[in-house]
């Protein structure tokens, strides 16, 4: 749980920079700032879910 939301954060980067680095200098990519801010939201509540299930499994052994 927890790597797959650090994938999805950084996969949900991964536009917004790549349009950085090569789309056009007069650009607004509003969707790909909405798809980066979704993503790290979604990321996010992965990875604390991740850990809220290691802690878990840890405290009933």
């Amino acid at each position: 749980m927890i790597k797959l939301g650090i994938w999805i954060v950084a996969l949900s980067y991964a536009p917004i920079l790549l349009y950085v680095l090569l789309g056009p200098a007069d650009g607004n990519p509003i969707g790909l700032g909405m798809l980066t801010i979704i993503g790290n939201f979604a990321g996010a509540a992965l990875i604390v879910f991740g850990i809220v299930l290691v802690l878990v499994r840890r405290r009933t052994l």
